[in-house]
């Protein structure tokens, strides 16, 4: 039993204060527990295996299709390469590949490269009456192999420099 003094008004207050919150906490109405009977259809139903999905962008990338922003990086660079129009290049054909290596098929000597396999696409290019295969990695890594030895992209070959004015 608490004795207040008459002298601490306020402490009545608190204390009656604490006492309706001790009341709230404990609850007049107590859920009643989960039955066995609904604990184990819960069970049962997480452990039936499921069968396994992919993500929605990763079914995207194993359709055997080229992604369309990958074909048109190939293009820019053949516009460039070839000096054409867009126009004026037409796709010969565009195939998924898994590389062995590294290299993407089309190794230069002296190089080393990644030893595992490398997921990716090759895709054969048509402008001037001439066929220009592109292999790349799914990242849009790629090289130009023609006659086994790899070109850079157009905008990383080295230009000669300009004439001295």
């Amino acid at each position: 039993m608490i004795v207040l003094n008459s002298r601490a008004p306020g402490s009545v207050l608190l204390l009656l204060a604490l006492s309706t919150l001790s009341a709230a906490c404990s609850g007049g109405s107590r859920a009643e527990p989960a039955s066995v009977e609904s604990r184990r259809a819960i069970v049962e139903k997480e452990a039936k295996p499921t069968a396994p999905q992919r993500a929605p962008e990763a079914a995207a990338e194993t359709t055997g299709e080229v992604p369309p922003q990958l074909l048109a990086i190939f293009q820019d660079d053949l516009a460039r390469r070839a000096l054409v129009k867009h126009e004026a290049i037409t796709v010969v054909s565009a195939t998924e590949q898994e590389w062995s290596d590294g290299a993407m098929g089309c190794p230069e000597p002296g190089m080393m490269y990644t030893q595992s396999l490398v997921p990716g696409y090759r895709v054969v290019l048509k402008a001037n009456d001439e066929k220009y295969a592109y292999h790349s990695d799914r990242r849009g890594n790629f090289i130009v192999c023609a006659n086994g030895q790899a070109f850079q992209p157009a905008k990383k070959q080295v230009k000669g420099k300009p004439p001295a004015e």
